[in-house]
């Protein structure tokens, strides 16, 4: 495969996208998870998005960090870890939520990056001093020290103190003590500080053995303090939370990036790019496909607009995207093309070589377990180191036994671009284009197709296709068994159904809710499912909406299986589907 970072596919990038530079690509040596060799972990950055009206995608998020942080004022803290791949937008939902306030906390607000000890120092100092002093502009570092002096002297003094450090001795000493400027911050103005660190696995990067511990040292003994970080590798940051941040008194919450809010996402499809919302099908779509990268939103959205001004004749909204999407994600020369391009090379040349790209492969296809992957490729060989591999990188998630592609526009990429290109060879400019649409119009159509059907139909279409697997959702793992013959049983209320499936001599009753579901809802699924002969061994409470609480604890109660809506996406993804409509 063709290198990634070759200066000329970033040239004809800019080509394509003169205002959009090229993703950039930051590697680093981390430990391996059980200590045996090297891990070289992408770190991808997208770029930024362009400046314009900040929309909240993320409302309820959003909502419950601002909790967090009030309570914080209360004598309440409960540190917080946020995770998600890059360009799911950690920084601008951090940005809306942390904005200064005169009588709330402190924020300090580093952002981290790979370099060296003394690096971060300065860093960390210019988080500390613009906590202090909170500009109205950007000031230089001198300044800024300068303008604390007045505010917080005893402050500006101890930053001035970490200046003995710069010469790059007593690493370890000056580590700890630039941490130490958050309580001298504190006690001398007297307001609780919430401490963030983006991208605080590059804390590994300063080549000091016990960076993790002095952070947590710090988080159990600093009541006073919030602890807010993120990373863009959820794998090896829940590995870091649990194995050396997991503390008795400084137990951390831990946040992923969900898919943005559709209400929210079209307010902002209709104000960047006004075209794009005359194309409701081909809006909704895109929010479906990119999940929770409001990045690639904000890419494909540019590309429409130039589409737009380019072309004199009007198209049809599936031409529009269609071309949109092979200029990004099939071109050799497309932005996103790189992107997927490069997050696949990372794995494939860390662990297991082309058998990594082998399995990715045949997940992409439809293999969904271990041994649906062993079926397709015929061997065994080298699939555990494989899969881990590919888990470290985030290209892959497991639950329970089987295997997913979280990130839809790389599984499109995967069978539109690199399946086809593995199974051809080289593939000319026309071909691959003809494949690339081919793969996308095939995904496209199934979407209009089954996003318009009743969730009782999808659900039923769903529990066709269960096979034995073994999933984990809802906090429980459980067999999906392949059923023989399902019905439908409507109801009095048009929002809501059972179905009754059987097979392996095992029922299933699900009760589907394309409303919200109450207690009273779920007192006559359960005496519904008292009825039945046989009785049920499995009863699934299905809800497109979130459930009211008070329901949702009777339905556990009466230990019922409840499938919400990032549940059911989750199961639609693992067997092909869309997931709902605005999920």
């Amino acid at each position: 495969m063709r290198s990634p970072t070759r200066g000329a596919s970033n040239r004809s990038s800019a080509r394509l996208h003169p205002t959009e530079p090229a993703p950039s690509l930051l590697a680093r040596e981390c430990r391996h998870p059980r200590g045996r060799r090297p891990v070289r972990e992408a770190c991808l950055e997208p770029p930024a998005s362009p400046p314009g009206t900040v929309h909240d995608l993320r409302p309820e998020l959003s909502a419950h960090l601002r909790q967090r942080l009030e309570a914080l004022g209360s004598g309440f803290r409960h540190n917080l870890a946020l995770l998600g791949p890059a360009g799911s937008g950690k920084s601008v939902l951090l940005e809306t939520v942390l904005r200064p306030c005169p009588s709330g906390p402190l924020t300090v607000h580093c952002h981290l990056q790979r370099g060296s000890l003394r690096e971060f120092l300065r860093r960390f100092a210019t988080a500390v001093l613009q906590a202090a002093v909170q500009p109205s502009r950007p000031l230089a570092y001198e300044a800024l020290i300068e303008h604390a002096s007045l505010a917080s002297p005893r402050t500006a003094q101890a930053v001035r103190q970490l200046e003995r450090y710069e010469t790059g001795h007593l690493s370890a000493e000056a580590f700890a003590h630039t941490l130490d400027l958050i309580p001298t911050l504190f006690h001398e103005l007297q307001r609780p500080c919430v401490l963030v660190m983006d991208e605080f696995l590059f804390l590994e990067d300063l080549q000091l053995a016990h960076a993790f511990h002095e952070l947590g040292k710090r988080v159990m003994t600093w009541p006073f303090a919030l602890f807010l970080l993120t990373s863009s590798s959820p794998y090896r940051a829940k590995m870091i939370l649990r194995e050396r941040l997991h503390l008795l008194f400084g137990q951390f919450e831990v946040l992923s990036m969900p898919s943005v809010d559709a209400r929210a996402a079209m307010a902002w499809i209709g104000e960047a790019c006004p075209s794009a919302i005359r194309m409701p099908s081909v809006a909704e779509f895109l929010l479906q496909w990119i999940g929770p990268s409001p990045w690639y939103l904000s890419v494909f959205l540019r590309r429409i607009q130039e589409l737009a001004r380019l072309s004199r004749a009007r198209r049809s909204e599936e031409t529009v995207w269609l071309r949109a999407a092979w200029d990004l994600v099939g071109h050799p020369d497309g932005p996103l093309y790189h992107w997927c391009l490069t997050r696949v090379e990372q794995a494939v040349h860390q662990r297991a070589g082309s058998a990594a790209r082998d399995v990715l492969l045949a997940i992409a296809h439809g293999a969904r377990t271990s041994q649906a992957i062993v079926d397709k490729l015929g061997t065994r060989r080298n699939l555990s180191e494989a899969l881990q591999g590919l888990v470290e990188h985030d290209l892959v998630e497991r639950k329970g036994t089987c295997w997913i592609i979280p990130d839809q526009l790389l599984a499109t990429w995967l069978l539109g671009v690199l399946g086809p290109r593995e199974r051809y060879g080289s593939l000319d400019r026309a071909a691959a284009q003809r494949s690339f649409e081919q793969a996308l119009t095939e995904e496209w159509a199934a979407w209009q197709t089954t996003v318009n059907r009743s969730l009782s139909q999808r659900l039923e279409t769903l529990l066709n296709q269960f096979h034995n697997e073994t999933v984990s959702l809802d906090s429980k793992t459980g067999r999906l068994p392949a059923f023989a013959n399902i019905r439908t049983q409507r109801l009095d209320r048009a929002d809501v159904a059972y179905l009754v499936a059987d097979g392996e001599g095992r029922r299933w009753c699900c009760a589907v809710a394309e409303g919200r579901l109450d207690e009273n809802a779920i007192t006559a699924f359960q005496a519904f499912c008292a009825s039945q002969q046989p009785k049920p061994v499995r009863k699934v409470v299905v809800a497109q909406r979130a459930m009211d609480l008070n329901a949702k604890l009777l339905a556990k109660a009466c230990n019922m299986w409840v499938w919400e809506s990032e549940d059911l996406n989750l199961l639609f993804l693992l067997y092909g589907q869309p997931p709902l409509r605005g999920g």
